[in-house]
């Protein structure tokens, strides 16, 4: 197996732990992505920091030694096509995307995977990829959201998985695992409400699509059944980084069990360098509130910009900027500080024990980039599951 636009591997080691594939080979133009997957998974990968326009087929083959890539995996960074970016049509970085599929045409793995900002669901770039990978292989993309899978966090992301024609095999979506009776904060209406399908965009946060009518959404209510309290719960922001408070002496959750290491982490969990004047307009956001016009200086901001988030709420995305409070719904539910790094690194359900090293920004810049491990693991299930009969031949 390999991936493309790796970062910290994430979504490969998600591979690898849930369906027992072996990493053959990884790319991504960010030295300190490397640095940070080799400090966590050592050096036998062959892991090349290189643009990936001069990555080949051959590349790939040749760190598997002659083995053959059952799965293909990239990300490719689109910040052209992203709701929270520029939009500019002519970012070079919105080209990447034919390297992936060049790259598919090349290895012919048995199946790809690839995930990228919700945008690019409507993006003709894309319609036009899939056509041209049509005679070779089945596909399916949609927008989902991380929430619906286990995840505290209502991160949506386009994803295309693709199984090669000679499976046989027409890929699904893998269906929602979370949702349950349990009430949660909804931050729309800033108030508790019990999952349904009338409330469901509310609480995961479904974004608009860009260029259609208002009331359009990125939705998962198509995915869901219609008796989604039988489902788990949904994981809350409590759930995931309750513990990691000092004063904290109750029991840790299921969630929090599952990513915890043999030690409290105390990497990576050091509060941001908050001004004096800041942490008093903290201060004036409730929890799972917008701020008061008080506490921005009677400015205008965009509704998540200092927000708090809610012990019994789901996380919005968390970027690479989650240290500015300005920048998001990041403050901490009860503390007058934004998360912190390994805070931010149980939302998009990273390990205690993966360590992000050297400087803070780089750490803060891959938790916001990577794609959340959790959901890599449920989705390479579902794969798994999917193509059992051709992986096992």
């Amino acid at each position: 197996m390999a991936e493309v636009f790796a970062g910290v591997g994430s979504v490969a080691q998600g591979f690898a732990r849930a369906a027992g594939f072996e990493v053959a080979y990884l790319n991504d133009i960010d030295e300190y992505a490397r640095r940070t997957y080799q400090a966590n998974y050592g050096k036998t990968v062959q892991y090349d920091t290189c643009h990936v326009g001069s990555v080949s087929g051959q590349t790939i083959k040749q760190a598997a030694d002659g083995r053959p890539i059952a799965g293909l995996l990239g990300c490719p960074p689109c910040q052209g096509w992203s709701a929270a970016g520029q939009r500019a049509a002519d970012d070079p970085r919105n080209l990447l995307l034919g390297d992936f599929f060049r790259l598919v045409a090349e290895v012919k793995p048995h199946f790809f995977v690839m995930e990228n900002v919700p945008s690019v669901a409507d993006r003709s770039e894309l319609a036009a990829a899939l056509a041209e990978c049509a005679p070779d292989y089945r596909t399916w993309h949609g927008v989902l959201n991380a929430a619906s899978y286990g995840l505290p966090q209502t991160r949506q992301r386009t994803l295309v998985i693709g199984y090669h024609e000679d499976t046989g095999v027409q890929p699904t979506p893998p269906p929602p695992t979370h949702g349950g009776r349990r009430r949660l904060w909804d931050y729309r209406a800033e108030r508790l409400v019990k999952p349904s399908t009338d409330v469901l965009d509310s609480l995961l946060g479904a974004a608009p699509r860009l260029g259609r009518p208002k009331s359009e959404r990125y939705s998962m209510r198509p995915y869901y059944p219609d008796d989604m309290e039988r489902l788990q719960n949904l994981v809350t922001v409590g759930e995931a980084i309750a513990d990691l408070e000092p004063d904290f002496d109750g029991k840790p959750s299921s969630y929090a069990k599952r990513l915890a290491g043999a030690d409290h982490p105390t990497h990576n969990h050091h509060a941001w360098g908050h001004g004096a004047a800041m942490v008093k307009r903290m201060a004036l956001v409730a929890e799972g509130c917008r701020p008061p016009s008080e506490a921005t200086n009677n400015r205008r901001y965009y509704s998540q910009a200092y927000a708090r988030l809610h012990r019994r709420g789901l996380a919005r995305t968390i970027t690479t900027n989650f240290h500015n409070p300005g920048c998001g719904r990041f403050l901490h539910y009860r503390l007058h500080r934004s998360i912190t790094v390994r805070e931010a690194a149980r939302l998009q359900g990273f390990r205690d024990d993966f360590v992000f090293i050297d400087h803070p920004g780089w750490q803060e810049r891959l938790v916001g980039n990577a794609f959340p491990p959790l959901w890599a693991e449920v989705i390479a299930r579902h794969v798994r599951n999917e193509l059992e009969a051709v992986l096992a031949a």
